[in-house]
């Protein structure tokens, strides 16, 4: 069977790098190509595509089955690719593809029906005779039931969706009294609001089995990765194979991932997930993920197999022996060690929140045994609706320790201006003494937890030194930067506003900087002016100018929070408020919930930080709002003196 034969429509149901990656798979195989968007701001990955289609409904068109399905048959596609993320796990959208006649490019309905369900996963695992760690069999129906669990099984306890995906609906629960409010976040953050409980695997790695698959009963696993460097459960850096696994636990693990696909008749790419725990030789079951991942690259890169492409061509029927693709070639491709940095939109010293805006530079590195996959290029937007990933850096070398040379230097030469970034972060993190010797213990699922104070403090005096030398050596590149440009007393500015009303006369407006509170431009600038215009102005001509940046995201302008106003609970994050909490009137408690925001898929818990009276509120539930907007007023409870 060969594709040059076939007509082949490819839709491509996703956004992103992603999208790039497997658009330009299939133009590589001579299918034609149709990419959708929800955002004319996010078009980036619609260059790559012979069709571009604007999907209805926002950016949660992407999670509609039959928006996507409805498009798909408009354009006259015959496959359909879903990526990662959003339906690429919907047995439901499988279905739809199937009942119309369109190709769904993954794993069966059926296959997913079974794995795509986390609890469902468990008990499969089960009947492949498959370690797995105690849980309860159904979705709990409350705290009391969670609090049950883990008096029986001891603390700490996980929470989990059981459609949750890259660490949304999975948390950890330590004490009993924190049950409730857990249990919430996770039921929030879960499509199907239901929630299961898992006894914690304290001290493990996370390691994954890559697992390829054929319509024709045969699979193959293409080695292992360590995906133990996470925070709040979304991984960082991935690293293949794992470096600190025995080679007796590395090949159980890898049978047992095999056992599970056949058990199941896996037919498409996907992933066995599971806790290892090398010093007593265990491991458990944790999950599948019945699609592509974020860090295949790493798996592509040490067996030499192009794993996207393999995918599609297995959904086409080819088999894998027709592929060329067999355990004995994978088990013996040269030993590589790959290592995947993940660079996000994201300011680590403001814990990790979400920046947005537009990308005014970018620049990576280029080199032997160098991959960058990213969507960015300059004038690209970064927007709240999605996750935080920008681009994946991976490199590839003979051994660890050249590996990590290889991406330290990747990492000093990638540019990206516009919004921050935790690629700061991300070098301390190599370079960080305790993840060097990754082959030990103490690099588990909760390493970077207990790491990130001290790797922050790292980074921020790494900056400061490169500031300090930058300035002495006179280099005078960073006054081109955006956030570089300062202001002093007595500069003079011209504004001119010419309306599209012809009828109205031009204005222009002179402002003279006086005293200066607040010198940091674009984001935020506080100084007194004197203004002399061609108009009457009301306010005189002695005035306090006050600049603050917003995101383009943000659905109103809503006014900025004050500095020093303890009373006024601003957004820490770029987002959507989900839940507002308080009414005016309403008698609050310091530390007591305000409103939630959701950003990346992940909500966020914003409580007061005073007691007192609810004053105003700015913003409702659904609407888009900036970091910084004030969201509520609180009135100070002042005590009586009488």
């Amino acid at each position: 069977m060969t594709t040059q034969n076939r007509n082949v429509k490819l839709l491509v149901a996703n956004r992103g790098e992603i999208a790039i990656r497997i658009l330009n798979c299939a133009r590589e195989l001579g299918f034609e190509t149709i990419a959708v968007y929800s955002d004319p701001a996010d078009m980036s990955h619609t260059r790559f595509a012979d069709t571009k289609v604007q999907l209805q409904g926002g950016p949660l068109a992407f999670l509609k089955p039959q928006a996507l399905l409805d498009v798909a048959k408009k354009c006259g596609a015959t496959a359909v690719h879903p990526g990662y993320g959003f339906l690429s796990e919907s047995a439901e959208f499988a279905r739809l593809c199937a009942d119309n006649g369109i190709l769904f490019v993954g794993p069966s309905v059926t296959s997913i029906d079974q794995v795509g369900d986390k609890l469902s996963a468990r008990q499969i695992a089960l009947n492949a005779k498959i370690p797995v760690a105690p849980g309860t069999k159904e979705p709990v129906q409350s705290a009391d039931e969670v609090r049950h669990f883990g008096q029986q099984y001891g603390y700490p306890v996980m929470l989990k969706a059981r459609d949750g995906g890259g660490g949304r609906g999975i948390r950890m629960v330590h004490k009993p009294e924190d049950v409730e409010s857990v249990l919430q976040r996770c039921i929030n953050e879960s499509p199907s609001k239901q929630v299961f409980v898992e006894k914690a695997i304290v001290g493990a790695k996370h390691i994954e089995i890559q697992i390829l698959g054929d319509k024709h009963g045969s699979v193959v696993h293409l080695k292992d990765r360590d995906c133990s460097v996470q925070r709040r459960f979304q991984k960082i850096i991935e690293i293949a194979p794992s470096v600190g696994i025995s080679p007796a636990l590395r090949a159980k693990i890898q049978q047992s991932a095999i056992s599970l696909a056949q058990h199941i008749q896996y037919d498409s790419a996907g992933t066995v997930e599971f806790l290892v725990t090398p010093a007593d030789q265990q491991y458990y079951f944790l999950e599948v993920n019945p699609r592509i991942q974020v860090e295949h690259t790493i798996s592509e890169e040490i067996t030499g197999l192009d794993i996207v492409r393999s995918q599609i061509l297995v959904a086409l029927g080819e088999s894998l022996h027709g592929l060329g693709i067999s355990q004995s070639k994978i088990d013996n491709a040269p030993p590589m060690v790959s290592i995947q940095a993940r660079i996000c939109a994201e300011d680590p010293q403001r814990d990790n929140m979400l920046s947005v805006g537009k990308i005014v530079d970018v620049e990576f590195p280029m080199g032997h045994g160098v991959r960058v996959d990213t969507w960015i290029h300059a004038g690209a937007v970064v927007l709240p609706h999605f996750d935080s990933l920008l681009a994946k850096v991976i490199v590839t070398a003979e051994t660890f320790p050249v590996a990590i040379q290889k991406l330290k230097r990747s990492l000093q030469y990638t540019l990206i201006e516009g919004v921050k970034t935790n690629k700061d972060f991300l070098l301390a993190l190599i370079q960080d003494e305790k993840f060097l010797h990754n082959d030990t213990q103490d690099v588990n699922v909760l390493f970077l937890e207990g790491r990130i104070p001290h790797l922050l403090e790292v980074s921020r005096q790494a900056l400061g030194k490169a500031t300090k030398a930058q300035n002495s050596s006179g280099d005078q590149s960073a006054a081109s930067q955006p956030n570089s440009l300062q202001f002093k007393p007595g500069d003079v500015f011209n504004i001119e506003l010419t309306s599209t009303d012809k009828s109205i006369s031009k204005q222009v407006h002179s402002i003279k900087v006086q005293d200066i509170s607040i010198n940091n431009f674009p984001d935020n600038f506080n100084s007194a002016i004197e203004v002399a215009s061609s108009s009457a102005n009301s306010l005189g001509s002695k005035l306090q100018l006050k600049l603050s940046r917003r995101s383009a995201a943000a659905d109103s302008a809503l006014r900025r929070k004050a500095i020093g106003e303890s009373g006024e609970v601003a957004c820490p994050i770029s987002g959507m408020i989900t839940e507002v909490s308080v009414k005016p009137g309403d008698k609050i408690e310091a530390g007591q919930e305000v409103f939630v925001v959701s950003a990346m898929k992940m909500e966020t818990v914003i409580k007061a930080s005073i007691s007192g009276r609810i004053k105003a509120i700015y913003a409702k539930a659904n609407e888009l709002v900036d970091a910084g907007d004030l969201i509520v007023e609180i009135a100070e409870q002042k005590d009586s003196k009488l």
